[in-house]
């Protein structure tokens, strides 16, 4: 960043010039912008205010006859000014209201599948949605089932209606009673907690109440420390609308650069540890250009926000696309489409 603090009049030229160019796609000249300045300021003035933002690193002139446009810092300039609650817009709440009303009996898989897919149409840029991972899963209802003197299969629900099954070893004088016993109780104590919060809830009980369990309870402490145990995990991405790239000037333009963009949008991998790393972040998340870390990505943009329940973070959704975007409207979109799903799954939470 740099140490420039910029006045009224380079702020306002500023927004003018990424305005323009978002709409237009081409290099923003100094008579476009004085038409539509609202002091009327000359031409030959705001090109030298297009001078100085060039120089503070906001601009870019591609050539010398050209005119400017946007760098990293100047779209982050942009971005920053449109992060406050009064710019979501109204058609977008309503899109998101029709959205609510028409999912409300698909399970969760289902509603991130079409959440996806209407991040993807209403943007025209792709639409990802990081599924939860084992971690973040709601657990839902687990049975155990004895198959052999000294093991035991494990049934676990989550809610998303996934089944895991895992063979785990037992005392051989284990019952199948006890067993029934022991699912009833961790049904009860843990059905709708993210896998994450019973480990940390089962981390407490089995430091500071060993001591108060009956046999039965500390066989089902042991029990679930094996189920719920932490392993390595990647999480699942839905990709949509990755064609829609290409109607978009800045990529079509090289064709290397689009190949490159799509073979990143298809093997997932490092979109993952991208949607990963804003999952530790609270409320949007915006990485423009060269702040996405990957040298496929510095001419785009990831515009993000988790989906939870309650205070629980699940996952995240977001659109992904060129520099020049209407981030207004993207901003509102991922916006209301994350709290739209939180409020679905929190409801079907309530309803299990």
């Amino acid at each position: 960043m740099n140490n420039f603090e910029l006045d009224e009049r380079r702020k306002t030229v500023l927004l003018e010039v990424v305005n323009d160019y978002i709409q237009k796609a081409e290099p923003v000249g100094s008579r476009s912008i004085s038409k539509k300045h609202i002091e009327k300021l000359s031409a030959a003035t705001i090109r030298n205010v297009m001078a100085d933002l060039e120089e503070m690193g906001y601009l870019h002139q591609p050539h010398t006859s050209a005119g400017r446009v946007p760098t990293d810092e100047g779209y982050r300039f942009y971005v920053d000014q449109l992060l406050n609650p009064q710019n979501i817009l109204k058609d977008v709440e309503d899109l998101t209201r029709a959205y609510e009303y028409g999912n409300k009996k698909q399970n969760i898989q289902e509603v991130l599948e079409t959440a996806c897919s209407l991040l993807s149409e209403n943007s025209n840029q792709a639409g990802l949605v990081m599924l939860p991972t084992f971690s973040n899963t709601l657990f839902r209802h687990i049975e155990f089932v004895k198959v052999g003197s000294d093991q035991a299969l494990a049934v676990f629900y989550s809610d998303f209606g996934v089944l895991q099954n895992k063979i785990i070893p037992l005392e051989k004088e284990m019952t199948q009673d006890e067993l029934s016993s022991i699912s009833k109780y961790l049904n009860e104590e843990f059905s709708g907690k993210s896998i994450k919060s019973i480990r940390l809830d089962l981390l407490h009980r089995m430091r500071n109440e060993r001591e108060n369990y009956n046999q039965l309870m500390k066989r089902a402490m042991d029990l679930s420390s094996q189920i719920f145990s932490e392993e390595k995990e990647d999480g699942s991405l839905l990709v949509e609308g990755a064609l829609n790239l290409l109607d978009h000037p800045e990529f079509t333009a090289d064709l290397e650069k689009i190949k490159s963009l799509l073979k990143t949008l298809q093997d997932k991998t490092k979109l993952v540890k991208l949607l990963d790393r804003c999952l530790n972040y609270d409320g949007m998340t915006i990485l423009i250009g060269e702040e996405n870390l990957d040298e496929e990505m510095e001419g785009c943009s990831l515009i993000a926000q988790n989906y939870q329940q309650g205070d629980e973070k699940l996952g995240t959704l977001a659109i992904f696309g060129p520099k020049r975007m209407d981030y207004k409207k993207i901003i509102s979109i991922v916006n209301q489409t994350a709290k739209t799903v939180s409020n679905l799954i929190s409801q079907k939470n309530r309803e299990f």
